[in-house]
């Protein structure tokens, strides 16, 4: 019995082969064209996309799946032009199915050359990308709208993509970051750390706001830096993990913040005014709640009034502090001591009773802190210091004296 080898196989069962292949692709339509355009085969992806039977399309011309405008242009002849003269060509277009309903198709039509090179005709591919099309303009269209600079970065940390805001806000063309690495938007300084920090995290990437208290910058293209908050996202792509970056100029933000920090420190200064009551006495009227901030601005208002004044005497009228406890207290004691070190006794006035009692309750201990109830009470205290200390020099002169004449 004889056998049938490779050479006697029937070609029409390559043929059957060819079309059983053809019909299995099921994301695509495979179409084959004759040397003008009209279809020859029709397969099994083509119905289920564009809707139309093989009946209805095989020895129909292609411009079919076209719009009207663009069958009035010829433009199935052209792309069958170019095909023939470049060989395959792919390109993007819409197309319409059966029902009327347009579709965007990702097109590949190549040649097929007898030996001779002549075309015989034609195969042509389309994929429905209307919908990764939408999903892609949306995506564009939100970065493109977005406030915020946005920049998608490859594993590589070079630049994939970059928003219209990421122009303005560095001053270059898209085109130039295009395949950049992103440390081109880094100032100098900073960019040996940042290697490492975009390094950590593709190793480990989640959502991170950066920034917020930190002293984060980028730098434009002529080279001026700017302070920045940034917020990294992991986005998985075809293609591999992406790092999407938002990245927010704050200079506003921070010379606001720097100057209603400046408008509260002079409120705070004038609030509490150093006052020269007298000569070599000074009063300090406290106001309000007390912090480490405002405590310590207070010990250097008096600290400097004390040396400018030469004041000997130096009064904390606490009669408008609403409470009393351990923190204020101990901010009294440290600007009380550093009084004492530049020579000045101090008296504690306006000290109510309930406040006596907290201060017993907290066992906080001034020391040998002199207190009066009234402000009143506490300036004639301080007349009689003045005296005290006066008497005791005028002695110390005396014996000086008398020590020189014997």
């Amino acid at each position: 019995m004889a056998t049938s080898t490779e050479g006697d196989r029937d070609p029409g069962a390559d043929l059957r082969d060819l079309e059983a292949m053809l019909d299995a692709v099921s994301d695509q339509a495979v179409v084959k064209l004759g040397p003008d355009g009209a279809v020859v085969r029709w397969s099994r992806g083509a119905r289920a996309m564009t809707g139309f039977e093989q009946d209805e399309m095989v020895g129909r011309s292609v411009e079919a799946l076209h719009l009207a405008e663009d069958r009035e242009a010829g433009l199935v002849r052209q792309e069958l032009e170019a095909a023939r003269e470049d060989g395959r060509r792919t390109f993007q277009g819409w197309r319409v199915r059966k029902s009327g309903e347009r579709f965007l198709a990702q097109v590949t039509l190549t040649p097929v050359r007898e030996p001779d090179g002549s075309v015989s005709g034609f195969v042509k591919t389309l994929k429905d990308v209307t919908e990764s099309a939408r999903a892609e303009s949306l995506f564009h269209g939100l970065l493109e709208s977005a406030p915020d600079a946005m920049l998608i970065v490859g594993p590589d940390a070079r630049i994939v993509l970059a928003n219209r805001r990421t122009e303005t806000l560095f001053g270059f063309e898209r085109d130039e970051l295009i395949g950049r690495e992103i440390e081109v938007l880094v100032p100098a300084r900073f960019r040996d750390r940042h290697v490492g920090h975009r390094s950590g995290f593709l190793a480990d990437p989640r959502l991170r706001p950066m920034g917020v208290g930190l002293e984060l910058y980028g730098m434009r293209r002529d080279g001026t830096e700017f302070p920045v908050e940034i917020s990294l996202s992991p986005l998985e792509t075809a293609e591999g993990r992406l790092v999407a970056a938002a990245i927010r100029d704050v200079t506003e933000r921070r010379e606001t913040e720097q100057r209603l920090q400046r408008q509260r420190d002079e409120i705070l200064e004038l609030s509490t005014p150093v006052i020269q009551v007298w000569d070599k006495i000074l009063v300090l009227p406290i106001i309000g709640t007390l912090d480490t901030l405002r405590a310590t601005r207070l010990t250097e208002g008096l600290l400097e009034k004390i040396a400018h004044t030469q004041a000997e005497v130096a009064i904390l009228d606490i009669s408008g502090v609403p409470t009393i406890d351990t923190q204020v207290a101990q901010h009294l004691l440290k600007t009380v001591q550093a009084a004492a070190l530049m020579g000045a006794v101090s008296i504690m006035s306006g000290v109510r009773p309930e406040t006596a009692q907290s201060m017993v309750h907290l066992g906080i201990d001034m020391g040998r802190l002199r207190s009066r109830n009234t402000l009143q009470d506490a300036l004639r205290l301080a007349l009689a210091v003045l005296a005290e200390r006066a008497g005791t020099a005028a002695d110390a002169a005396r014996s000086l004296t008398g020590g020189e004449g014997r």
